[in-house]
């Protein structure tokens, strides 16, 4: 019986889905994978259309990442954007 390999990309999102926040290299050791390709990822995530916010640390150089859900703003910004393409 062979065992099904979950991917980069799911793996990452599960890890977000608990709703805590994550540094790169946090996610990266979650998925077993590099930093660039766990930016990689959250951008594919983000293209999907799922909402994953990068905060800045404080003092670092370097994000935290976490899903969310869209201010009235974005959505509005997001519509706008849709009537105008």
């Amino acid at each position: 019986m062979s065992k099904v390999k979950t991917s980069v990309q799911s793996k990452i999102l599960t890890a977000l889905m608990t709703g805590e926040s994550f540094t790169t290299k946090q996610l990266a050791r979650k998925a077993r994978t590099d930093t660039v390709n766990v930016a990689r990822r959250v951008h594919d995530l983000r293209s999907a259309g799922h909402m994953v916010y990068a905060n800045p640390i404080s003092g670092k150089r370097g994000v935290s990442y976490r899903i969310g859900t869209p201010t009235k703003a974005v959505v509005a910004a997001g519509i706008s954007a849709m009537r105008g393409a």
